[in-house]
């Protein structure tokens, strides 16, 4: 009887009541969909992140992540990564090698970060030539990065020299094929990355069956794998090894991504405020030209708290009324575009993570828990004091209103 009545009520002026539902509908599809699109930018980033290069989590030589030295390696990943398969099922993972170097051709050269990678590993994606899996054997194959190959002036076939340090200090050089060009999924990998098979790396850096890195991809697409990283660490010899989570590799990364979160609760906020006083504008309207009905109501015997109720249950009724509207037109708008293509409007690195500048949409859970708390305590709010002002109204005084 009561949410009859509420509803009744609210259409008796239904202007102001469309009125007050155009602000609510777009009130929601404000906070849905910038909040959509930002957890659909930062999902794809993470998902770069953790699929490609970094991983969900890392296995290291203890204090490589502080200070990553040539020498400080996993001396046998194969039996860190069967410990790993025991307590992380369905993870995948993946050797690599780390160094530092100069990269040449007879007519210039330029410094190089050298990853020495398995054959089937996802470090990178060509994008001219071939990879390393069916390449020439002597000299050995190596894939630019494609910025720093048009640095060099080489191309597919070409030749360049690799210098740098071995483990035991001593210098490492050698000659190798450029089979490809890639993108290394950042700018500055392209301008720096030389890719080598991971035995060819560990011969140059004369690091035996050692690796910098054991990666590990999980089948999940959770941000927060911490529960994953505690069953890594509790498995393996902390003495000898470390275990990092991607966001704990990546500190600002992680910064910029909650910082941004918080942005977007201040965007409801101030949402709430808006749309808050236009509510609270309204009701207390409606309140107003029904204090002679109102009057004879409670004269009748209606309970001070039962109208406060009615009050409320009409201003919750216009909010769940306008949420159902929004998150609708919300949904529709998002899945209608499909995606967002910002182009060279979003090319850059974020903390080194290239910023997705084609981005799919989607309609996260929490873009639609956050509208629905915002609008329910907006309309909630802005019913209450006039509720309440209903409610204490004394009969006789109320009749008498004009």
């Amino acid at each position: 009887m009561l949410v009859q009545l509420a509803w009744r009520n609210l259409w008796r002026n239904r202007r102001r009541t469309l009125i007050t539902l155009a602000a609510l509908v777009l009130g929601v599809m404000g906070i849905v969909t910038l909040q959509s699109y930002r957890e659909s930018a930062f999902a794809q980033m993470v998902e770069s992140i953790t699929t490609q290069l970094v991983g969900h989590i890392q296995v290291h030589g203890r204090g490589y992540q502080e200070a990553p030295e040539v020498g400080t390696v996993v001396a046998d990943p194969i039996t860190v990564e069967a410990t790993v398969r025991d307590v992380l099922p369905g993870v995948r993972s993946e050797r690599r090698v780390l160094g530092a170097g100069l990269v040449g051709t007879r007519d210039t050269a330029a410094g190089a970060m050298v990853l020495g990678v398995q054959q089937g590993g996802r470090s990178f994606t060509v994008t001219k030539g071939r990879g390393l899996d069916d390449a020439a054997a002597a000299p050995a194959p190596a894939v630019l990065g494609v910025d720093l190959a048009a640095q060099l002036g080489v191309d597919v076939g070409g030749e360049v020299v690799l210098v740098g340090q071995a483990s035991d200090g001593s210098v490492a050089n050698d000659r190798y094929l450029v089979t490809g060009l890639a993108d290394a999924g950042t700018f500055e990998l392209n301008a720096t990355a030389v890719f080598l098979r991971l035995a060819d790396a560990q011969s140059f850096f004369g690091l035996g069956d050692g690796v910098h890195q054991v990666v590990l991809r999980l089948p999940t697409d959770d941000e927060d794998v911490a529960t994953q990283l505690a069953a890594t660490r509790a498995a393996l010899d902390l003495k000898a090894l470390e275990a990092l989570s991607w966001n704990e590799m990546l500190p600002e990364l992680q910064s910029t991504i909650r910082v941004k979160r918080q942005g977007q609760h201040s965007i409801d906020v101030i949402v709430f405020l808006i749309v808050g006083l236009g509510v609270l504008n309204a009701m207390t309207m409606a309140v107003f030209e029904r204090t002679r009905e109102i009057g004879v109501m409670l004269a009748l015997g209606t309970r001070p708290r039962r109208m406060l109720a009615l009050i409320v249950t009409e201003a919750v009724l216009q909010g769940v009324l306008g949420l159902a509207i929004g998150l609708a037109l919300a949904a529709a708008l998002l899945y209608g575009a499909g995606s967002v293509n910002l182009g060279d409007l979003a090319s850059g690195d974020v903390m080194g993570i290239r910023f997705p500048s084609h981005v799919t949409l989607r309609l996260p859970m929490s873009a639609v828990v956050s509208a629905t708390v915002t609008i329910v305590v907006t309309m909630f709010v802005g019913g209450l004091l006039p509720a309440v002002r209903a409610a204490r109204l004394v009969p006789v005084d109320a009749m008498r209103a004009r």
